[in-house]
C-alpha cells in the first residue's frame, strides 16, 4: 500500500534564511533580533533608494540655460506685481523670498545711486535690499523696444 506524502513548503526566516521551526503558521523571522535586522536592512535601503532620487540630475547646456530663463523670468513676474512704473513697491526680503524670488539671479546691476544704493535688475524690475530687513522694488523705463 502506498501512502500519499503531503509536501509542506519549508519556511525560512527572511532575514538569515534558516529554516524555521515549529510555532505560528504566519511566523517570518527566526526571532527579535532577526526581525530587527530585516527591517533595519529595509528602512537603510529605502532611504538610499529616496537620496539617489532626490540628488539633482546634470543638465545638459541647453536645458541650463532655459532653467536660468524660467528663474529669471519667475523674478521679474514676483517684482511686476510689487510695484508699477509710477510708484515703486516696499516688501520684507523674507517675504520677496517667500513668494520664490532667487535673489542669485538678475540679469543686470546697475552703477550705485548718489546714496550709494545698488540695485539688481531683472529685466526693467529692480530691488534693493536694505539694511533693515526690507527691500525696495522699482521700475525703470524699458530700454529696449
Amino acid at each position: 500500500m502506498e501512502t500519499d506524502t503531503l509536501m509542506v513548503a519549508e519556511r525560512k526566516c527572511k532575514d538569515c534564511g534558516k529554516i524555521l521551526g515549529p510555532g505560528r503558521e504566519d511566523r517570518q523571522y527566526c526571532d527579535s533580533a532577526c526581525r530587527t535586522n530585516y527591517n533595519n536592512r529595509r528602512r537603510k535601503e529605502s532611504q538610499n533608494s529616496i537620496e539617489e532620487v532626490n540628488e539633482p540630475a546634470q543638465l545638459s547646456v541647453p536645458d541650463y540655460i532655459t532653467r536660468i530663463q524660467e528663474i529669471q523670468l519667475n523674478n521679474r513676474r514676483i517684482l511686476e506685481g510689487l510695484c508699477s512704473e509710477e510708484k515703486a513697491g516696499r516688501i520684507r526680503t523674507r517675504d520677496l523670498i517667500g513668494k520664490g524670488f532667487n535673489i542669485k539671479f538678475m540679469t543686470s546691476e546697475a552703477e550705485p545711486t548718489e546714496s550709494g544704493k545698488i540695485y539688481r535688475f531683472c529685466f526693467e524690475y529692480g530691488y534693493h535690499l536694505e539694511d533693515n530687513g526690507f527691500a525696495l522694488i522699482i521700475c525703470r523705463k524699458r530700454e529696449v523696444v
